[in-house]
């Protein structure tokens, strides 16, 4: 019987291709199951890669900061984690060929943001007290703004009413040369009542002199008019610059005050055209002078030759001869000012300037508490992190951010007021003034602190009456009750500005002193009288505030100041920081080896399991990332 084979032949053909489709599906989900494998082995040997953070940046700063000099360290650290994952790989049957950096982000680079990030992710499992919303810390930089914006107008006016001050002692000096020379002049008249010619010559020499001054003082008197109208000019123009960042109320007040100096120019009109006629009216009188000197020499040598007729010949008439003197001298005019001189109590106006003298001079002196001693601790910065900070935009954070940011400074930083004793002490007065050394940080810190308190308090003054009434009457007591009404104005404004640079002294000794002082004054948080503002320009000594447990210490006001720096410096110089006491314990740790994301591509050589022939491997690309 002849058998066939179709069945046969058939089946295994079916089965041929179902076990070539069952051995396809199954390859195929093992090399998915090896791209999972791998990405997962990756993952995971780059996490094992971030979990050896600089632990001494962890306990001292909350920060996770991977330290690694170059991407070679990364990379060998990676292909050291994923060893056990080849080696276990088991039917995925993988080998790691090779493995790249593709990027690398340092925690210094993009102006200190990933540094933001880190702060603000601890942060935010923090408890802030106080802390104002986004509302809040947008009134709050608006205060910082307008109190920044009064201080500088305050300052160009307080050096305008120095220079109408100096304006009017030129004028004194123009009326001390006048009074000189009446003096002169009824000197050498008296002189000539008394038939005194050399002593009328001595006198009426002195008298010309005395007249020689005026050109001199007249010029004087001008250029300083001249000047005094243009820097009130270019004050102006810079007032409108800054009224965007003053309120209405402020801005009408601010106007009030500087009418008195415009009106003081306009008023200085009328006074020069009679100063500047002097010159020309000296010049005739000296003519004048001239004469009188002239017929003086006539009559004396008339006198000294005069030739005796007889005995009875009693010699030339004095009387006539020297009157013929004093007619000419007679003619002589001797100028009068019809404008008096506003400055009439020079004493008090130098103490108020002695007291803006002490801002020029330095103030760390002034308000530091007695008894305290002023750290002497330097930096080495020539590889801080700020040192090789480039050009360019910064971190990008809302305000709300920034007062997260100025918390945390807070929290890991020392400062003045703090008990902690460290080699460089000052180190959030560093972040905001960037000296090498302590002490030149914290004058810095006490000079920005005046300033914003100077601003603060001069608008509590210009909102208060009755501070301004007291003011009013204080610049009447130094201009006179016939001064320049326009100039008691012009000294008012000055004394306004001097009493909030004083209470400012105040208020920044007390934060030294560890007390607390109002953001926003009132008459109850007010500590200086006008009295105890010339005793403190006297002296040089203010006996201190009232202490109270409102108001913002001194760490508080270190916050303000930063609010009001570049975020983006304040992200290099809080690096900085860090990596000098990171330094004591590791003296070659550098924040710029310090990584904050990677990212590797791995090149792995992976084994077909059924198929391959000749070429039974296959390559498989793997990428991964990490951030801290």
């Amino acid at each position: 019987m002849k058998k066939r084979g179709q069945i046969t032949v058939f089946l295994s053909l079916a089965l041929l291709c179902i076990f070539s489709l069952m051995c396809g599906l199954i390859e195929s989900a093992r090399m998915a199951g090896a791209r999972c494998y791998l990405k997962l082995a990756a993952d995971s040997a780059m996490d094992s890669v971030f979990s050896e953070y600089h632990r001494e940046a962890w306990d001292q700063y909350r920060l996770f900061l991977l330290e690694a000099k170059d991407e070679k360290e990364i990379k060998d650290s990676w292909n050291q984690f994923m060893e056990p994952y080849m080696e276990s790989s088991g039917w995925y049957g993988m080998a790691m060929e090779s493995a790249e950096v593709s990027d690398r982000v340092l925690i210094t680079d993009d102006g200190g943001s990933h540094l933001d990030q880190e702060i603000l992710d601890y942060m935010k499992y923090g408890i802030i007290k106080d802390m104002p919303d986004g509302d809040g810390a947008a009134d709050l930089l608006k205060s910082l703004k307008e109190a920044s914006s009064v201080e500088n107008l305050s300052q160009s006016y307080a050096g305008h009413t120095k220079e109408a001050v100096r304006l009017e002692r030129a004028l004194e000096d123009i009326n001390d040369c006048l009074r000189a020379q009446k003096d002169y002049w009824e000197t050498a008249q008296r002189q000539l009542g008394n038939y005194n010619g050399s002593g009328f010559q001595e006198t009426a020499r002195k008298l010309k002199r005395e007249m020689d001054r005026i050109p001199a003082l007249v010029t004087t008197y001008g250029k300083r008019a001249d000047q005094l109208k243009k820097n009130l000019d270019e004050t102006k123009r810079k007032n409108e610059s800054l009224s965007k960042n003053i309120s209405p109320e402020m801005q009408k007040a601010m106007a009030e005050e500087a009418n008195s100096y415009d009106t003081y120019v306009n008023q200085d009109g009328p006074r020069r055209k009679q100063v500047e006629a002097l010159p020309e009216h000296i010049d005739i009188q000296k003519t004048i002078i001239q004469q009188a000197m002239e017929r003086a020499e006539e009559v004396e040598d008339i006198i000294d030759n005069w030739v005796y007729d007889d005995e009875e010949d009693s010699g030339p008439d004095l009387s006539e001869l020297w009157g013929s003197v004093e007619d000419i001298w007679n003619r002589i005019q001797i100028s009068v000012l019809s404008y008096s001189t506003g400055v009439k109590d020079p004493e008090k106006q130098k103490i108020l300037e002695q007291i803006e003298g002490f801002a020029e001079q330095g103030l760390l002196n002034l308000v530091l508490p007695e008894g305290s001693q002023v750290s002497k601790g330097m930096v080495n910065n020539s590889s801080f992190p700020s040192a090789s900070m480039s050009d360019g935009d910064g971190a990008s954070i809302n305000l709300l951010e920034r007062l997260v940011f100025e918390e945390y400074c807070s929290r890991f930083l020392t400062n003045f007021c703090s008990e902690e004793e460290k080699e460089f002490k000052y180190e959030m007065e560093y972040l905001i003034s960037g000296k090498t050394h302590d002490e030149d940080n914290l004058k810095r810190v006490v000079t920005e602190l005046v300033a914003i308190r100077e601003g603060m308090n001069l608008i509590h003054i210009l909102s208060d009456s009755e501070k301004r009434q007291e003011a009013n009457a204080l610049a009447s007591v130094i201009t006179g009750v016939t001064g320049l009404a326009p100039l008691t104005g012009v000294i008012a404004f000055f004394i306004m500005t001097v009493w909030a640079l004083g209470e400012a002294i105040v208020d920044v000794q007390m934060l030294l002193e560890g007390k607390k002082t109002a953001f926003i004054k009132s008459r109850e948080t007010w500590n200086l009288t006008l009295s105890n503002l010339l005793e403190l320009g006297k002296t040089g000594k203010s006996s201190g505030g009232k202490a109270g447990d409102k108001g913002i210490d001194y760490t508080g006001y270190l916050k303000l100041l930063m609010f009001l720096s570049d975020q983006k410096v304040q992200n290099y110089r809080l690096m900085d920081m860090i990596q000098w006491n990171l330094c004591k314990k590791q003296g070659d740790f550098r924040m710029e080896n310090c990584v904050y994301q990677a990212e590797i591509k791995g090149n792995v050589k992976a084994k077909h399991l059924f198929f391959g022939g000749s070429s039974p491997f296959y390559p498989v690309d793997v990428r991964t990332e990490k951030a801290y």
